[in-house]
C-alpha cells in the first residue's frame, strides 16, 4: 500500500507538501458510474423503475468499498496520485427535501477515508449535467423538477426532454446536451439561477423556488463537506459541474433558436 495522502498547500502558483516540497499533481475523475444509482440499477438503457426516483440507493459508486483497495492500488500503480471525485446531489437527498441518505454518506466518507490511505488527494466534484437523470443527465433529484410543476413521465412523450431510457434504441452520438436548451433543463437552470428575477410567482410552500432549490442544493453539499472535513488529503470542492444559463440572456424566447 502506499504512503498516506499528505496535507497539501498553496504556495504561489505550487502546491507543496508540509516538507515545502513541490507536489506534481496527476489527476484522473472517478467516476462516471457515480451518476446514476446501484439500486435500482440505474444503467441508462433500463426503463423499468426509472421514475421511482425516491426510493433508490447510490451507496457502491463508483465501486464497493470491499473493491476500494484494489482499485485505489492500481490507480496509484498507473502513476496517478489526484482524483475528482464525483458526487450528486440526487445522491445525497433522493428521497425527499431535507432528507439525506446517510448510508450514502457513511460510505462515501469510506472511501474518501481508503483514498487517503493510498496515498491519493482528492477534489470533490458536485456533478451534474442538464440538471437531473430526469431530463437527460444527471445531478439534481427528481423532486426538484417536480416542485417546478414538471411530471416526469410526461416531458419524454412532450419533446421537453431525450432520456435513453424512454428513446427506445442507441442514442445518437452525443445527442444527449441539446437537453440542456430543452424545456425541462433550461427551465430549471432559469429557476436555479434567476427564479426570483424571471419567475418570482413561482412558489414552493410559500417559498421562492429559486432560494427552495439553491438552499437544498447548499444544505446537500453541507452534508458531504461536514463528512469529509476532518481529511487533509480532501484539497477542496467544485461550486458545480458545468453550469448552463437556461432562457437567461434571451431578450426574446419567441426568436430564440
Amino acid at each position: 500500500m502506499s504512503a498516506p495522502a499528505r496535507a497539501i498547500r498553496i504556495d504561489g502558483p505550487q502546491f507543496k507538501d508540509e516538507m515545502g516540497r513541490t507536489v506534481l499533481l496527476r489527476g484522473v475523475n472517478l467516476g462516471g458510474s457515480s451518476k446514476v444509482p446501484t439500486q435500482p440499477d440505474g444503467a441508462t438503457h433500463l426503463a423499468a423503475g426509472f421514475f421511482d426516483h425516491r426510493a433508490i440507493s447510490f451507496v457502491g459508486r463508483p465501486f464497493p468499498l470491499a473493491e476500494a483497495d484494489e482499485h485505489f492500488a492500481r490507480l496509484r500503480a498507473w502513476g496517478f496520485n489526484f482524483l475528482r471525485l464525483i458526487v450528486t446531489w440526487e445522491a445525497i437527498e433522493h428521497a425527499g427535501p431535507g432528507q439525506y441518505d446517510t448510508a450514502y454518506l457513511d460510505y462515501l466518507e469510506a472511501i474518501v477515508a481508503k483514498a487517503g490511505e493510498h496515498g491519493l488527494a482528492l477534489f470533490i466534484d458536485p456533478h451534474q449535467d442538464v440538471w437531473s437523470r430526469f431530463s437527460g443527465g444527471d445531478g439534481a433529484p427528481g423532486w426538484t423538477l417536480e416542485a417546478a410543476g414538471f411530471d416526469l413521465p410526461s416531458l419524454h412523450a412532450t419533446g421537453a426532454v431525450i432520456v435513453h431510457q424512454l428513446h427506445g434504441g442507441p442514442l445518437p452520438p452525443m445527442i444527449w446536451p441539446t437537453n440542456g436548451s430543452k424545456l425541462a433543463a433550461a427551465t430549471m437552470f432559469t429557476l436555479f439561477f434567476g427564479g426570483n428575477d424571471f419567475a418570482p410567482r413561482a412558489l414552493v410552500d410559500g417559498e421562492p423556488i429559486q432560494e427552495f432549490l439553491q438552499r437544498h442544493y447548499l444544505g446537500a453539499i453541507e452534508q458531504v463537506v461536514r463528512r469529509l472535513r476532518r481529511f487533509a488529503h480532501v484539497l477542496g470542492y467544485d461550486t458545480m459541474n458545468e453550469p448552463l444559463p437556461g432562457y437567461i440572456g434571451h431578450a426574446d424566447l419567441g426568436k430564440r433558436v
